[in-house]
């Protein structure tokens, strides 16, 4: 490939890239997975790279693309959504992308000016954050409520380097002060952080989203998709991406990625895959590529239904798995373990989507939000969470119709709980 340097301005950010000198050598390129590292990947290799998108295969375990930008009607469940990716104006890699992407809205446009005109005729923001006694406001609700001490806790970490905070959990960088502050309660709920988590992670959201302060309590920097980001995001892109001639190859298991050292490079010799239950061996070619996304945060999920609540699962699933047997190969390749082993019963994430069949709960959200959730606007704006909550609860309601195919007298609610394995406040019992 061509050379990379730094620099800055749109001079060069806006001309198109020069074909790479290397780009016809590559026989194929093999992506894992089919969240949106993989579809984002694919497409800047055939905008930037210059390639043939028919060079492009991508491998998903799973019968779908999108990974975590999901949301789609399950015949037995109905609506599904898993959560969502709060998005904001310095997601450059993202906005890059989807300049790219022509809409399947609004003719004419790009996702990211279907994106950028929504947000702009209804920007987002929440009138209210946090609740208590069954739906009123917390009285300092808008207010980080921080001590001199918790700040200059927060200023240490920031200042400290990485390689002092390994293994070093939340708890031992912050002290009760920090804890007792709404900017905690609005910072663990807005990034599903828990106590026991890692120090240097806090670290780098700090880093990160710092930007985000003075609006972490109103949501007012944040920007959301007209539909869930399945339908808005990741549909326009597999079509791109069809059209370009992208393979796509669904219920394909990676088992392995088998590496072989060839004066002292890494070289990625054969991929070990489960199809229909069948072992199937790709044999590599010397200049073929192969892109792997470690982890994934919705991995062995499970689903439940107003009866009978999602098992817990404590299976690593395919993307686990394949790291680790990477790892086995090659010290190089990472400690999967320290992300996917030994983890506390409270880890577990647990999530539901609530679809309204009558007008019954629209005033209560109304009251709450301060918006008419039939009004196809910005409802909640995020998340709101009730502070009372023994599992610290939150729901969001975006957009409405949540979905292409909802009905637009339905109304459908995203809840999500950090702490299941404690007992609950009405069903005095945990998840487990």
């Amino acid at each position: 490939m061509n050379a990379m340097y730094r620099s800055n301005g749109n001079y060069e950010a806006f001309a198109r890239a020069a074909k790479p000198t290397k780009t016809e050598d590559i026989s194929a390129v093999y992506l894992i997975g089919s969240g949106l590292a993989s579809l984002s990947a694919a497409a800047f290799l055939i905008r930037d790279g210059r390639m043939d998108g028919s060079k492009i295969h991508i491998l998903e375990e799973l019968p779908l693309a999108g990974g975590s930008l999901d949301g789609r009607y399950k015949e037995e469940y109905g609506f599904v959504i898993r959560g969502g990716r709060e998005m904001e104006s310095h997601f450059e890699c993202l906005w890059d992308l989807f300049r790219s992407i022509p809409s399947l809205e609004v003719e004419d446009a790009s996702v990211l000016d279907e994106f950028y005109w929504l947000n702009k005729k209804d920007p987002n923001s929440s009138k209210c954050r946090l609740i208590h006694n069954q739906g009123n406001q917390v009285p300092t609700d808008g207010q980080l409520t921080l001590s001199e001490k918790a700040i200059k806790e927060i200023l240490a970490l920031c200042l400290t380097k990485e390689d002092q905070l390994d293994d070093k959990k939340i708890t031992d960088v912050f002290t009760d002060e920090f804890f007792d502050s709404n900017f905690w309660t609005y910072w663990c709920t807005m990034f599903a952080f828990e106590k026991w988590h890692s120090a240097m992670e806090m670290r780098r959201y700090l880093m990160r989203f710092i930007h985000h302060i003075d609006a972490l309590a109103d949501f007012s920097s944040l920007k959301f998709t007209k539909y869930n980001q399945y339908e808005s995001l990741v549909l326009p892109l597999l079509a791109y991406l069809k059209d370009n001639g992208v393979h796509f190859q669904y219920d394909t298991k990676v088992e392995n990625v088998i590496v072989a050292t060839k004066q002292g490079k890494k070289l990625a010799d054969k991929l070990i895959l489960t199809v229909e239950k069948q072992e199937t061996i790709v044999q590599l070619a010397e200049n073929d590529l192969v892109f792997v996304t470690n982890g994934s945060i919705t991995e062995s999920s499970t689903y439940g239904n107003s009866e009978t609540p999602a098992p817990v699962s404590k299976e690593l699933g395919g993307s686990w798995n394949l790291w680790k047997s990477m790892a086995e190969q090659d010290a190089s390749f990472g400690k999967p373990e320290k992300f996917c082993e030994n983890l506390p019963d409270s880890s577990w994430f647990v999530s539901a989507t609530v679809t309204t069949l009558d007008e019954k709960i629209a005033p209560y959200i109304e009251k709450i939000s301060h918006r008419d959730p039939y009004a196809g606007k910005v409802v909640t704006g995020g998340i709101v969470h009730a502070t009372d909550s023994n599992w610290k609860m939150s729901y969001t309601l975006n957009r409405q119709p949540h979905f292409k195919k909802q009905p637009k007298d339905q109304l459908v609610v995203w809840v999500y709980a950090l702490l299941s394995d404690t007992k609950g406040n009405y069903i005095k019992k945990t998840d487990y």
